[in-house]
């Protein structure tokens, strides 16, 4: 006789991996949708080169907070699961980063790293951006969870 928590697993995993009915068929037209959907933005730093009818550049909290993810995924076992960023104004504070880190990982080294590595993409987008800001900006990096594995892999 088959154990019925082996049944359940089994049944829960099949559950988990099978797709939802009919999403095959709407799944292209929802993902486009959401693609398209603006998203209000709040600009950190502007630039404007040239002539004013060339445009401006803005750094808004956006491609703030996705940059910033995508490099400390690609960099480290940690994974940010919270970016919050301080403003006052159009002026960025302070960033506050939320990490899930990995067990084994020297965590306080991890979260020294983190915190360099927020810094010097912050210097880099806002020297990228010429944008001055006049005063440093705080990162602060916390420790939210502990995962054993990688916890940059996906959660099943």
């Amino acid at each position: 006789m088959t154990d019925p928590d082996d049944l359940l697993v089994r049944a829960t995993m099949l559950l988990r991996t099978a797709p939802e009915p009919g999403w095959d068929t709407i799944s292209d037209r929802v993902l486009a949708a959401v693609r398209v959907t603006p998203r209000p933005a709040w600009p950190l730093a502007t630039t404007s080169h040239g002539p004013s009818r060339d445009g401006s550049i803005f750094v808004t909290d956006h491609v703030l907070r996705s940059i910033l993810a995508r490099t400390l995924r690609a960099r480290y076992l940690g994974r940010p699961t919270a970016i919050d960023l301080d403003t006052e104004g159009d002026s960025l504070r302070a960033v506050n980063l939320e990490i899930t880190g990995s067990y084994g990982t020297d965590l306080r080294e991890l979260a020294e790293q983190v915190r360099r590595t927020a810094t010097e993409v912050i210097d880099d987008l806002f020297t990228d951006a010429a944008a001055h800001t006049p005063h440093p900006v705080t990162v602060t990096v916390t420790i939210t969870d502990i995962v054993s594995g990688h916890a940059a892999a996906p959660e099943r």
